[in-house]
């Protein structure tokens, strides 16, 4: 469930040795689309006075955070609006954003700090949703390096966007006017392929982690969510970047623009 917890925010925020230091760690922005966009795992700085962790993984998704940033300019120069956008500055050494707190952090003193992160994913899908009664999407963004041109589909394989297959079926997330059917249409490769829903299943490496699961699903404060899985290559490719963001951009057209 959702956790928009309105007195843990300024709890959350007492415990920072700096009150600056969430503003300098987490990218943050409003917007006026009912599309956010999280990369939890694309930062490279320190935490002041945090030791690494010393288990779980630690490498960052290189070029994560520019590229949420480069989609964020192209929604902006395509639709003529803001998305919202939270993002990671924080190294994924320190703190796993995409992790239960259980698994996130190895210090108390860390928590501020996460759950400033997931805070303001929360409270910005309060407003998306109180702004846009008819549906959201939440983007989560990741790298992976298994297979370096390949873009993956996280969503349990359909869980975290029930409302969305609810609501217009299945053709919203493997159609021609979804953001996976759109880029296949490209030419870039997906997995799974756009075709009927689990045949075959979503990579279990990659279906969809804690931020998804977390915002995504069917209950009453829930949002579509996907998480998307770019490969190494397809990061810095303006190319790729542009039809990322155009398949965004058709999907909100299409599946949330003119919804009642």
């Amino acid at each position: 469930m959702i956790r928009v917890l309105i007195v843990l925010v300024a709890w959350n925020f007492a415990g920072l040795s700096n009150a600056a230091d969430a503003d300098d760690l987490i990218i943050s922005r409003p917007g006026n689309l009912p599309i956010i966009l999280t990369a939890p795992h694309g930062g490279q700085q320190a935490v002041p006075g945090a030791f690494v962790r010393t288990r779980g993984t630690m490498v960052a998704d290189t070029n994560t955070l520019e590229l949420a940033e480069g989609l964020a300019n192209r929604l902006r120069s395509t639709l003529g609006a803001e998305p919202y956008v939270v993002a990671a500055r924080f190294s994924r050494k320190y703190i796993d954003a995409n992790r239960a707190e259980v698994d996130a952090i190895e210090s108390a003193d860390l928590k501020p700090m996460y759950w400033a992160y997931h805070n303001r994913i929360s409270a910005y899908l309060l407003e998306i949703r109180q702004k846009f009664p008819g549906g959201a999407l939440l983007v989560d963004i990741h790298g992976q390096g298994a297979e370096r041109r390949v873009v993956h589909r996280g969503t349990r394989n359909g869980m975290t966007v029930a409302k969305l297959i609810q609501k217009h079926g299945v053709a919203a997330l493997v159609g021609p006017n979804s953001i996976f059917g759109f880029l296949q249409h490209r030419g870039f490769d997906v997995f799974p392929p756009n075709g009927p829903l689990n045949a075959p299943p979503e990579d279990r490496r990659f279906n969809g982690g804690h931020t998804v699961f977390t915002y995504g699903g069917k209950n009453a404060e829930s949002v579509d969510a996907i998480q998307i899985e770019v490969g190494i290559y397809l990061r810095t490719d303006a190319g790729f970047i542009d039809s990322l963001a155009d398949g965004i951009a058709l999907f909100y057209k299409n599946y949330l623009a003119s919804v009642p």
